[in-house]
């Protein structure tokens, strides 16, 4: 196992679900090049599981804690349950502000004609993450100062993040509680609705079964709403022969990542 390749044991990771199976589902680790871990039936979730498929899907990206790695083996093990949701909210918005940073540096260095291949490297080795980078080039600190990224590509990214600052972008979050009483295709039933409600733009995420979070930003308030109303239509439709539906919007502090939304 490439241990510089590999999580830390007790760290959080992105984690897709690949494959689910009676015992369990193995995951992608999407931070770490896609490699593999194992979900045991008994991380997923608290109490006895009947129907793994009721608590998890193919293609569903959910935050998981680390807490078995095997070097010899090559294994991984993560957890579900393990995983508050106040540690899942923080750790997706982390995940996508160096998203959103890693594509704004990208443009940066596009318009400079500059390589982001020779650079990026750079910025990892000296600041760890595109996060601290950017808290160092908006603080102008001594570490930016010395750091050897070319001068004219520092400045052209300290603009690039001034300019985004100015472009206010509107969120909602609700949590909502999804659950069919369709014995035979509810599972089925389920896991169609939350591809639907993707492919609105709304970010959906696993809190614990039956309870998802429900995320989404607009131009505007308005636009951000008529996201949430859109997924309220497909599941009302969807669960019209029977299931439970409640919706209860969410408070959401200002936090830092707001400046990098809009990308």
């Amino acid at each position: 196992m490439d241990e510089t390749k590999t999580p830390r044991q007790g760290s959080l990771v992105i984690a897709v679900i690949s494959k689910i199976t009676n015992f369990g589902a193995y995951v992608k680790l999407i931070e770490f090049g896609d490699i593999e871990a194992f979900l045991p039936i008994r991380e997923v979730s608290s109490g006895w599981i009947k129907n793994i498929r009721e608590y998890i899907h193919d293609g569903q990206k959910v935050v998981c804690f680390v807490h078995g790695i095997d070097k010899d083996k090559g294994t991984i093990d993560v957890s579900l349950k393990r995983v508050s949701t106040k540690d899942s909210k923080d750790k997706i918005r982390s995940y996508n502000l160096e998203k959103r940073l890693i594509a704004l540096f990208s443009q940066t260095v596009k318009k400079e004609k500059a390589g982001k291949d020779e650079l990026s490297p750079i910025i990892i080795q000296e600041f760890g993450t595109y996060t601290n980078f950017m808290e160092n080039a908006l603080n102008n600190t001594p570490e930016f100062e010395k750091s050897t990224l070319p001068k004219k590509v520092k400045e052209a990214f300290i603009k690039a993040l001034e300019q985004n600052r100015k472009q206010k972008r509107y969120f909602v979050s609700y949590i909502a509680t999804i659950s069919t009483y369709n014995t035979e295709s509810g599972a089925t039933e389920l896991r169609s609705l939350m591809k639907e409600i993707k492919e609105t733009g709304v970010e959906l995420g696993y809190i614990g079964a039956p309870k998802y979070r429900l995320f989404a930003e607009g131009t505007d308030y308005v636009n951000a709403e008529a996201k949430i109303d859109k997924v309220r239509e497909l599941v009302t439709a969807t669960l019209k022969k029977g299931g439970m539906f409640e919706i209860e919007k969410e408070k959401l502090k200002k936090e830092k990542e707001d400046i990098m939304a809009n990308i």
